[in-house]
Formats: structure tokens, sequence, C-alpha cells
């Protein structure tokens, strides 16, 4: 994937969490005010249902009877009814801290206009509503809680109780009113601070999910990286498998053509020895067969490791024996240098003795007659290290960073497949081992790998 293209893909997510926030936090707004607005209203029912049941209504009626309009405003005060209503509304409104007006409210039997009787803010007597008489007449024998409507100074918000006579009828109402601003400016800290942590959790989200939309890119990216270098590698394959097979598949070709021939008129010795020749033939190729399907195994993963615990000190002591033989036709010496207590490991018996026999085997067939072969094995850090080093001819430079590649020779025109070291490589990764190795041309090479106790 291209980088403007995971870019594009990058800014378009940002653009989305940000649009999915912006429209959360819009709606979560509106959510907690009317959440809210539930809540005053059900506080201002039950404040109203509260203080209508303790007024008289008999006591209510013989006020309007008595003082029917408001030219009596200062005498219908001076009533000790009138004022025990006043002080209960009163208090209600103190203790309950409304910041907006109780009040009763009759029906005029006349003119059939609702009036104010008895308020705690506006002490005008039978004055004329002039807002929510709608919801006064649904309601003026029920009551009920009114959501939002709009009166003279702005939106309001309230609640209808009767007041019944001892007869059980509504001779009135108590309406309890709260003002939207009032209302809000109360409500609004806490609908902000809900706000907050709904935006913080929605961010949180947000920035999880931008930043997993970005891993994944990131692993779209690689494996499309990986898909490349493993088709390039498949071409190196294929390009690198045909030379080794040719040269040996062309010998065998060319010996056993000849031998057909020309059997009549060779002798046993020439036979044998062209037989010989196609034998070593068929031997490197199965040789080159048998590493590339062990490398196979190993970089598919298909090979499972068979975690044991042994003595890495006997296993060098077993492969460096298997090598004696050839090490001494050749005249070099070779020998295993380990302190006494080394701590069994846990790995895979058998793919440690194939590290061992490549690495070994590598150094003897690098190494000529005076040189010396160490392996060394010491306890360092909780783990088992193990060195394979050489006074052979070393490793340039240039060709030390492709050691570990498949098929790599460097310079060298000692025969082999090129795998030995790929081999080893992919062992010591599934093992999670720590390795790495240190060449001078000319002075030897030295390898060196870890292993878990």
């Amino acid at each position: 994937m291209k980088q403007t293209s995971t870019n594009r893909i990058l800014f378009y997510t940002m653009l989305a969490i940000t649009a999915i926030a912006t429209y959360i936090t819009i709606n979560s707004y509106y959510t907690q005010v009317a959440i809210y607005q539930e809540k005053e209203l059900f506080k201002l029912d039950c404040i109203a249902n509260a203080v209508a049941y303790n007024i008289s209504g008999d006591e209510h009626s013989r006020l309007i009877s008595q003082f029917p309009n408001s030219d009596l405003e200062n005498k219908v005060k001076e009533d000790s009814a009138y004022k025990m209503i006043l002080m209960q509304i009163s208090m209600a409104k103190m203790m309950t801290k409304i910041p907006s007006e109780i009040s009763t409210v009759i029906k005029d039997s006349v003119s059939g206009k609702f009036k104010q009787a008895i308020s705690t803010d506006d002490h005008d007597w039978l004055i004329e509503l002039s807002h929510g008489a709608k919801a006064l007449d649904t309601m003026y024998g029920k009551g009920g809680m009114i959501g939002l409507y709009e009166s003279s100074d702005g939106y309001r918000l309230g609640a209808l109780s009767p007041v019944f006579n001892e007869e059980g009828k509504a001779v009135g109402v108590l309406q309890v009113e709260e003002t939207f601003d009032s209302f809000i400016n109360q409500a609004k800290k806490q609908i902000y601070f809900n706000i907050l942590i709904s935006l913080a959790f929605i961010l949180l989200i947000g920035i999880l999910m931008f930043f997993s939309v970005k891993s994944i890119l990131k692993r779209i990216e690689k494996l499309n990286q990986e898909k490349q270098e493993l088709e390039q590698m498949r071409r190196e394959l294929v390009a690198n498998v045909s030379h080794d097979l040719r040269t040996p598949l062309a010998s065998i070709h060319g010996y056993i053509e000849t031998l057909l021939m020309k059997k009549d008129s060779l002798d046993e010795e020439t036979k044998e020895k062209y037989l010989n020749t196609t034998l070593q033939s068929t031997q490197k190729l199965k040789t080159l067969v048998d590493e590339l399907f062990e490398l196979s195994k190993i970089e598919s993963r298909e090979r499972k490791l068979n975690i044991e615990s042994f003595s890495v000190k006997e296993l060098a002591f077993d492969v460096v024996s298997h090598f004696k033989h050839e090490a001494q036709e050749k005249g070099i010496e070779i020998a295993v240098d380990s302190s006494e207590h080394i701590p069994t490991v846990k790995a895979d018996l058998a793919l440690i003795d194939r590290t061992f026999q490549n690495l070994i085997g590598n150094a003897v067939k690098y190494c000529t007659e005076g040189d010396k072969i160490n392996v060394g094995i010491r306890e360092a850090n909780g783990k088992v290290v193990v060195s394979i080093s050489d006074t052979g001819s070393g490793i340039s430079e240039e060709d030390l960073p492709h050691l570990f590649n498949r098929f790599f020779k460097g310079k060298s025109s000692k025969p082999g497949t090129g795998l030995g070291l790929a081999i080893v490589k992919g062992i010591l990764d599934m093992h999670d081992s720590e390795y790495k190795v240190e060449s001078k041309l000319g002075e030897g090479t030295r390898f060196t790998f870890t292993l878990n106790i």
C-alpha cells in the first residue's frame, strides 16, 4: 500500500472520529437537558402535590367569595386564611429552594378565565394569567406536569396539583413554576460534567480506533513488503536451484549416456570411475534437495519445536567426535572448551544438533592444515552461550551482512549448497536465540549463539 493511500485513510479515519464525537456531544447535550428536565418536572410535581394537600380548599373558596375582585387586595391580605396559605407556600418555596414562584390559581366561573389568587412572588389579588391557559384548562381538575411553554418572560416549566374542598371538589389548583433559564443554570454544571465524561470516553475510543487502524495499515504495508520480498526470493530461489541442479544433472546425464554408448569399448576401471562420479553427483543432488526441504519446513514453521532438557556440553562433544577424523586428516586441531558445571538447556535437540553440525562442518571446510577450531560453552546472564571459533581464512567485511542468505557462498570456491547458514539462522530464530558472527579476513571466524536454561 502506498504512503499516500495510508495517509488518506488515516485522515478520513480522524475526520470520521471527529464527526462522530461532535454528533454524540451535541446529541448528549440535548439528551442530558431532557433527562434533567424530566427530573425537575418530577420534583415540581412532588412539591405541588405536597403543598396542595395541606391547603384548605374551603378557606380558599371563602376568600374568593368574600373578596371577589382585585380592588379588595388590601383587605384580603389582612385575612388569617390568606396569611396561612401564603405562609405555607412561602415556606415550601424556601425549603425546596425553588427559584420561581408558587401560586394558587382559580377559574373564574363567569368569564372562564384563569386568575392568580395567592402567590409567593406577585402579591396582586385575582390578576388574570397571561400564560399557561391551555395547560391549566386541560389539567385544572386533575393536575399534572407542564413541559416547556412560552410565557411573557421566556420559557417555563411547571406542575399543577388540584386544591380540594371537604366535599372532594377541585376549587383551584396549586401551580409551581420555574423558568427554563433558572433550571438550566442549576443543571448545566452537572450536564457539562456528564458531557465531558462522555466526550473523554469517545475520544479515548477514537484514539484507540485511530491507532488500531494505523497499526492495521502498517501490518498491511509490511505484508505487502514481505510479499514483494518473498516474490523476489522465489525468483532467486528458482534461479539458484536451477543453477545448482543443472551441473550435477548434466554430469549424471553425460556419464550415463557415455556408459550406454560405449559400454562395449570401456574397460572396467573407466566404467567404475564414471559410476563413482555419477554417484557423487547424485549425492550432491540429494544433499541439495534435503536441505531445501528442511529450510522450507523451518521457514514456513511447519517444523514444530520439540522442547526438551539436555546437556549441550555432551552434544558438543558428540558432534566434535563426528568431525574428529576429517579434521585430523586435514591437520586441523578441534576441541571443546567448557567449564565443568554447565546447566542443561531447553531446546529442540535434533535442531540444535543440526546447528552444531552446520557450524562445525563449515569451520572444518574453510580451515587448512595448522588451523584450530574451538567450541566454547559457558553460562552467562541466565543463558548458555555457545561459540564456535576457528583460525581459518575468515570472511570479508562485505560478505558478512549476507552470510545467512540462502545460496550465498561469497567468493569461496568451496563446494556446498549455500543453505547451511540459512538453516542455522532459521533454527536459532525459532528458539528466540541471540546470535552473531564476527570475522576478519585471514584471521578466522567466530559464531556465537545463546540457548535458554
